[in-house]
């Protein structure tokens, strides 16, 4: 069981843009893993951004955390690297 949000970096596919797998627990059960790029200069100069300045790449509703491990693979992300959000600079 997952109890808190998990979050690793990625290869973004747009240049001057950086990109994050997230996974957060449900209410009432499952996962969120969703992938998202955002511009690097709103990043860089710690402005705050919203859905619309974000580029969805992925985002699918899992139950356990073996689907976890397959979702965030799928995204080119190695399971292992997932981490509390704050380790891989993650933009909360």
């Amino acid at each position: 069981m997952l109890n808190g949000a998990l979050a690793a970096r990625r290869e973004p596919g747009s240049p001057g843009h950086y990109s994050w797998v997230w996974v957060i627990p449900l209410p009432g059960g499952g996962y969120r893993v969703r992938t998202f790029e955002v511009a690097s200069e709103l990043v860089d100069d710690d402005v705050s951004f919203f859905d619309e300045d974000m580029r969805i790449v992925g985002d699918e509703r899992v139950t356990s955390l073996d689907d976890i491990d397959e979702a965030v693979a799928r995204v080119g992300v190695d399971p292992e690297a997932l981490d509390a959000p704050w380790t891989c600079d993650f933009p909360l």
